[in-house]
């Protein structure tokens, strides 16, 4: 029982974990979603008013009020009912009677029909004489004839219960002149729109319950055994101009602290990990784009290049080259020119200012790179980078679509897997994981991007490591600019 005791707080805050982390996934589809939801509310409530429209019958109300007087046996006149067992009565008996089907009978006899076209109701106000009866049609002429003929035969109808009756009236049937049940636009749309939003929360619900991502370095213990190296931070810029963009980088000084020593965390364990295999070639890839592996490769390079190691960059998503962007430098010569042949290794590198960080990179994309990255030249180059090189870092195309990724691996000693958190689903990790199987460079272990900062761990040790990340950012303000460009020296 003490046992008990002690776990029902655990799970109550399991419990209240997996809450929050559902309202967070519905917040972040919201956003991501926003136009499903939207789209939602205006068919829910365009859907709403269509079908009012479309289903649409008129009904004509027709209605009397009136009091019910009694025959005085004694006189011969009338008197009206005041004590509450006769009101009682009349409340009791008058509905009765329009609802039987002698009434009913003798009222299509005295109409001539052999159907009613309308519904007769009756209310009586609780301890009272007074009476509404009212009478409900498609046709509004209807509607006043069997009204006012409905209170005719009453009295006949209705003497052998109630006796001899009178009907003083309040108000008169008149014929109506318009439908009871015109369409309310506004409460159309009301409620088509709330059934709309009520769909939208579901989907939302169901949507962040069903699409299983990576939010915890527990739940990637799920997809796989690799070691999480490092968790980025994210990094929020203040909006100056919309049409400015942001650059991530280790010497922007306007990044925070944290997001400077998750780097530098995560290149000393890759630099041990390296070390371990004696090994120079990195390759940096994610499962799917938009996850930050273009930034995360160009912040390592320039960290490794702090230390005062001789790295090589090397852009080697030819289908969409954007690290010299990054880089803030014009396009050169790429792997694709590499392939091509026609110069000497170091003809192709191109060293950035006031760094030793090389870099290799172009900026046309290339539509069917697969021949080109297995050349018998790329692989050369690589060699003879390896021989001149302390380390070469090469960014890759997401290996969960496409097989480049698994190419260059096989040139490299190490991969670096990048997972964005609460970005691309579980399974999917998997099949990216499951593409690199088999290659030459064993996967040295994963970088988790876009962690929240509500999540990090501070302190000695595990500062880093903790959980930081990022979201999408431009790089129109990187530090380094193309500028002279010195040719890697052949002893080095």
């Amino acid at each position: 029982m003490e046992r008990q005791r002690n776990e029902n707080p655990v799970n109550r805050d399991a419990d209240k974990i997996d809450l929050l982390q559902l309202f967070e996934g519905m917040w972040k589809n919201l956003i991501r979603f926003w136009w499903i939801v939207l789209l939602l509310v205006v068919l829910g409530a365009g859907g709403y008013f269509a079908f009012q429209v479309l289903s649409y019958e008129p009904v004509y109300r027709s209605s009397a009020t009136f009091t019910v007087g009694t025959a005085d046996s004694g006189s011969g006149s009338y008197s009206f009912y005041y004590n509450s067992s006769t009101a009682d009565q009349l409340s009791r008996t008058f509905p009765y009677i329009l609802d039987s089907s002698f009434f009913r009978s003798a009222l299509m006899e005295r109409m001539d029909t052999d159907q009613i076209n309308g519904t007769i109701t009756a209310e009586t106000i609780t301890d009272s004489n007074v009476v509404t009866v009212t009478v409900e049609s498609p046709d509004a002429e209807d509607a006043a004839e069997i009204l006012t003929t409905a209170l005719e035969l009453y009295p006949e109808t209705a003497r052998f219960v109630l006796g001899e009756i009178e009907f003083n009236y309040l108000d008169e049937p008149e014929t109506p002149q318009e439908p009871c049940n015109s369409p309310d636009l506004l409460r159309s749309l009301g409620i088509g729109g709330g059934a709309g939003m009520l769909a939208a929360i579901c989907f939302l619900g169901l949507s962040a319950l069903f699409r299983k991502t990576a939010r915890s370095v527990e739940e990637m213990k799920q997809i796989t055994s690799l070691r999480c190296l490092a968790s980025v931070p994210q990094v929020n810029f203040k909006a100056r101009k919309k049409q400015q963009n942001h650059s991530i980088s280790v010497w922007e000084k306007r990044v925070h602290h944290g997001y400077k020593e998750s780097i530098r965390a995560l290149q000393i364990r890759l630099e041990k990990e390296m070390a371990g295999r004696a090994g120079k070639t990195l390759v940096v890839t994610s499962t799917v784009s938009e996850e930050g592996k273009s930034t995360l490769a160009v912040n390592l390079a320039e960290t490794f290049a702090e230390k005062g190691y001789q790295v090589l960059l090397i852009d080697g998503d030819l289908r969409k080259q954007s690290d010299a962007d990054i880089l803030k430098t014009d396009g050169g010569p790429g792997l694709a020119d590499v392939a091509r042949g026609g110069k000497t290794p170091r003809e192709y590198v191109r060293k950035v200012r006031r760094s030793t960080l090389w870099f290799l990179g172009g900026s046309l994309p290339v539509k069917q790179p697969a021949p080109l990255l297995s050349s018998r030249e790329v692989k050369d180059f690589l060699e003879e980078m390896r021989k001149r090189m302390d380390y070469i870092i090469i960014d890759t195309p997401p290996s969960g679509m496409f097989q480049d990724a698994g190419i260059l691996a096989d040139l490299a000693d190490g991969i670096l897997y990048v997972v964005k958190y609460d970005f691309v689903p579980q399974q999917e990790i998997r099949e990216g994981l499951s593409g690199l199987r088999g290659r030459k460079a064993a996967v040295l272990g994963y970088a988790f991007n876009s962690y929240p900062e509500s999540s990090s761990e501070y302190g000695y040790g595990r500062y880093g490591y903790g959980g930081y990340g990022y979201r999408r950012y431009g790089y129109d303000r990187y530090r380094y600019a193309s500028g002279d460009e010195a040719e890697p020296d052949e002893d080095e």
